[in-house]
């Protein structure tokens, strides 16, 4: 019996069992003999057996390589199809020859059995004139040997490199079906539904490849197989990128017509290269027309190197969706840098697919509303949700009870409450002889940095803090001040300022018991009995600071008075915690007008200047660069963005008026107010202005980053891009600000136990001083929340700002990440004043927050920056009943019921109990 061909000897295309004509070609099928069936062996010679089949295989191997030498295709005179091999030879003692399949400028290409395996293969020969160039083989083994690793679906497999008799050849995965070229030739243009099939398919396929960092070089249609399930498989990986060692009059016309410029130019070929040869593949899907056209190769190079535009799809095809002429416009681009990035961001661009990949390979920034609307749920289960919201409870727990040996309002007495000591203040003005009603007060509670300074340098015991409420009066005063006039609300009121000059203004010190430490009262600026002389009674300040005047001794006054005075006295002596105390004293007139009880920690104030550490003034100049680079920065990109219509406008304008309004709650609650029309209004555009401009910067902040992160990484923006639309009831966005809550009092309680850690190894601990609670007292939650508001934001979004102008310095994401983790680890260790053993505790810190934008994105990052300044701001503490832990208590409930509001929104709708607790 012998064997039926499978291939026609003419046209190659596979024979139906039985047939006796080619129906392709028409050609005559004929029978061929058994010993046709022979064996191929490149260590025989023709002398062995010069009356085989092997010597007419050689001869007609000798006559093809002559004929390869003359520029024309090679040709077997023994074989009935024109190949080298005729079907039945078998190579290398493996592969069996089936037929020919086809013949280019890259070589021939054999349909083969291989015996050890028992499976059908393709092997590709090499081209003759590639046998003898060391540096071509050697590429092309490279290649080859990345190319194996390519497995997927819609690939042609790669399995080996062979030889026989000196010439090289491929072992491939042999595909049933038909070429895309050829398809297309035979049927025409495709249904849209299936060329949008057949062109996810190749995307997919030439993104695997991709992602190994094989690149194809020359992608056709003539290289993509239609298979026997209609599926779409890539040919010649591998040997493809040999194509540019062809010379010109070698090159078939298929290959400059999908050849990218840069091809052409002899540049780099990267990823974006093989993009611009798969737009005119899809190009050709779709239309069934080529985009280049011409009638000899010359023409065809010509119009090729002049980047001539190809017929515009639309025009080629009506109804065609407008999506796929922007894709595959958007691929063939002469710059290689305006090309889609990977394959698979134009796959995802075709209709159907992900909106923002598609407005990504179309070289378009997504638009907020499209970022809103990808489809991304992240929906949590109960169980995750519920255990996030415990551990938020949990970790804000444990961040107030670890205030109690780090924070200095709760290692120091805080006594009575502002509104008890503004009385006791009252009535020690009263006793002082100033019985005259004010017009205006103002009162506050403020820290005493002088005297932590002092335990901090001359303790470094591990629990000289305990000190703070043993020794001396407490870190805390209480300063109370009234004036016959209004105020000056345009300035900041304090204990000394708007400066004491108006005769009968009065300011003082008390501590949290109630007891004087400073007093000072403005005399008149006329001296009605001029020459007159009245003593003072010194007895009764001190019976205000609570001391005996019998206990001290007379000496001579060193300090001066900031006030005109007539007699002045001073003592010596000590405190009731046997504490070394001077006190100072001036009169007017018999009127006490200044008195003052100076502790070693007590600086001369008026012309002793604050002492700056090194660390403070780097964090100054560090804030100041960051922040002058970030605001004039984002003038030039957001300039540049609008241009370009990129900047999102509404969601700018709506996070700014949001802000905006929120700081004009300062002015309306938290604001001294006089009630005077011309200062009230002085005051209101005061603030108004302030809220203008931060709302500006922020407005600016937004527009520059957040179109680059809407384009680089669409994924950060889309919950926050839901909630600047209202969406506040979307899982993702319940999920981002469970997870944002999360890590903020988690950064809160390890910033906490950072300063912990020295007390571990027997070192000092230093003392947590929050910035924004060195001032205690009432009306204050307003000022707090836009602070924490504020800081929370501008940090946000000062690190994606700083990231993305890292990132596009550096160009790789993983040192731009490194840059700014840097950053955040060296200025949170100068704001904190931390020692170097800290330094590891805070860096995890500033870890968290890198991981959560990375992570999760922007509305994420905002929420736990919002969230580690509740520290910040507001004294957290275990004791809600302190007079102080109003503003914190407010602020507590409300986060707690924002977790909760975000761990019943990230659920999506699902039953929290499954109501079968109860069931029987």
């Amino acid at each position: 019996m012998t064997p039926r061909l499978v291939n026609c000897p003419s046209c190659s295309k596979e024979l139906p069992n039985g047939s006796v004509v080619c129906p392709t070609c028409g050609i005559a099928i004929t029978e061929i003999d058994d010993a046709a069936t022979q064996r191929f062996d490149s260590r025989q010679t023709p002398t062995n057996q010069p009356g085989s089949q092997h010597h007419a295989g050689a001869q007609s191997q000798r006559r093809s390589e002559q004929g390869s030498q003359r520029g024309s295709h090679s040709h077997s005179f023994d074989s009935l199809d024109n190949a080298r091999f005729i079907p039945g030879t078998i190579l290398v003692d493996r592969y069996r020859i089936v037929g020919l399949l086809g013949k280019g400028g890259m070589g021939e290409v054999y349909r083969a059995d291989d015996l050890k395996l028992a499976q059908p293969v393709a092997l590709k020969f090499l081209p003759d004139h590639l046998l003898t160039d060391g540096a071509a083989l050697a590429r092309f083994h490279r290649e080859v040997r990345v190319a194996r690793q390519v497995t997927h679906k819609n690939v042609c497999r790669v399995y080996d490199i062979g030889e026989t008799d000196g010439r090289q050849f491929l072992s491939m995965e042999f595909i049933k079906g038909e070429e895309l070229s050829s398809l297309l030739r035979r049927v025409g243009r495709l249904p849209v539904d299936k060329s949008i099939q057949l062109a996810r398919q190749i995307c997919a396929g030439l993104n695997a490849a991709h992602d190994i960092g094989v690149l194809h070089r020359d992608l056709k249609p003539a290289n993509v197989m239609i298979d026997a399930d209609g599926n779409a498989r890539i040919l010649d990986f591998g040997p493809a990128g040999l194509s540019e060692e062809l010379p010109d009059n070698e090159l078939i016309a298929g290959t400059p017509a999908y050849m990218a410029p840069e091809q052409f130019d002899g540049t780099e070929q990267t990823v974006r290269t093989d993009i611009y040869s798969l737009g005119l593949v899809l190009y050709e899907l779709f239309t069934s027309k080529k985009a280049f056209e011409a009638a000899t190769l010359h023409e065809l190079m010509e119009l090729r190197r002049n980047n001539t535009a190809p017929t515009s799809l639309t025009s080629l095809v009506d109804d065609l969706d407008p999506v796929i002429e922007r894709v595959i416009e958007r691929c063939i681009q002469t710059d290689p840098s305006l090309r889609p990035a990977s394959a698979l961001q134009v796959a995802a661009a075709l209709p159907g697919g992900d909106p923002i990949a598609a407005a990504l390979a179309a070289g378009e920034t997504p638009s907020p509303e499209m970022v809103a609307a990808a489809p991304k749920q992240g929906i949590l289960s109960p169980a995750v949700a519920g255990g996030l919201f415990a551990a938020v409870v949990l970790l804000l727990a444990l961040t107030c009870w670890l205030t109690k040996y780090t924070a200095a309002y709760r290692l120091s007495p805080m006594g009575d409450s502002p509104e008890v000591l503004r009385a006791r203040a009252r009535d020690v003005i009263k006793d002082l002889g100033y019985a005259e009603p004010a017009t205006d007060y103002a009162d506050g509670v403020i820290l005493q940095q002088s005297y932590v300074d002092y335990i901090g340098d001359h303790d470094q015991s591990p629990h000289r803090w305990q000190k703070l409420g043993t020794v001396g009066p407490g870190a805390y005063r209480y300063w109370y001040r009234q004036s016959p006039r209004y105020f000056d609300v345009i300035d900041f009121i304090s204990v000394d300022h708007p400066a004491l000059d108006v005769s009968g203004m009065i300011s003082l010190y008390l501590d949290t018991n109630g007891k004087l430490h400073w007093f000072t009262a403005v005399p008149p600026q006329r001296d009605s009995q001029p020459g007159e002389r009245v003593a003072a009674d010194w007895s009764i300040p001190f019976r205000s600071a609570g001391l005996d005047i019998k206990n001290f001794q007379p000496v001579t006054s060193t300090w001066v008075p900031l006030h005109a005075n007539d007699e002045r006295a001073a003592w010596d002596g000590t405190d009731s915690l046997q504490n070394k105390l001077h006190i100072e004293a001036a009169a007017f007139k018999g009127k006490l007008v200044y008195f003052e009880t100076i502790y070693p920690w007590d600086l001369s104030l008026r012309q002793e200047q604050p002492r700056q550490s090194r660390g403070s003034k780097a964090l100054i100049i560090m804030v100041l660069i960051i922040s002058l680079l970030a605001l004039f920065g984002s003038i030039l990109l957001a300039r540049r963005n609008l241009r370009l219509g990129r900047g999102d406008r509404r969601g700018a304008t709506r996070l700014a008026i949001a802000y905006a309004s929120i700081r004009m709650l300062v002015w309306a609650f938290s604001q001294h107010h006089n009630g005077l029309v011309s200062q009230e209004m002085d005051l209101f555009f005061e603030h108004l202005a302030f809220a203008v401009f931060t709302g500006t910067f922020l407005w600016l902040l937004y527009v520059a980053f957040e179109p680059f992160l809407r384009k680089t990484w669409p994924g950060w923006g889309i919950s926050w891009s839901r909630l600047m639309a209202g969406d506040y009831r979307d899982p993702l966005v319940g999920r981002d600000l469970l997870i944002g809550m999360l890590i903020g009092v988690a950064i809160s309680a390890i910033q906490l136990l950072s300063t912990l850690v020295p007390n571990w190894f027997g070192k000092a601990t230093p003392l947590y001083v929050n910035p924004g609670v060195s001032f205690l007292g009432q009306n204050m939650f307003f000022a707090r929340f836009e602070s924490l508001l504020s800081a929370g934001l501008f940090i946000a979004f000062v690190c994606v700002f700083i990231f993305l102008l890292f990132l596009r310095l550096m160009r790789r994401e993983m040192p731009a990440l490194i840059s700014v983790w840097i950053l955040l680890t060296v200025f949170v260790t100068l704001i904190s004043q931390s020692s170097l053993i800290m330094v590891p505790l805070i860096s995890l810190t500033t870890i968290l927050a890198i991981f959560v934008m990375r992570r999760y994105g922007l509305l994420a990052l905002t929420t736990a920056a919002v969230v580690a300044h509740l520290l910040i701001f507001f004294p957290v503490t275990t004791d809600l009943t302190a007079w102080y832990a109003i503003d914190f208590t407010i602020a507590a409930a409300i986060a707690i019921a924002l977790a909760a509001f975000a761990a019943y929104t990230a659920v999506g709708g699902a039953k929290v109990f499954a109501g079968k607790m109860f069931a029987d």
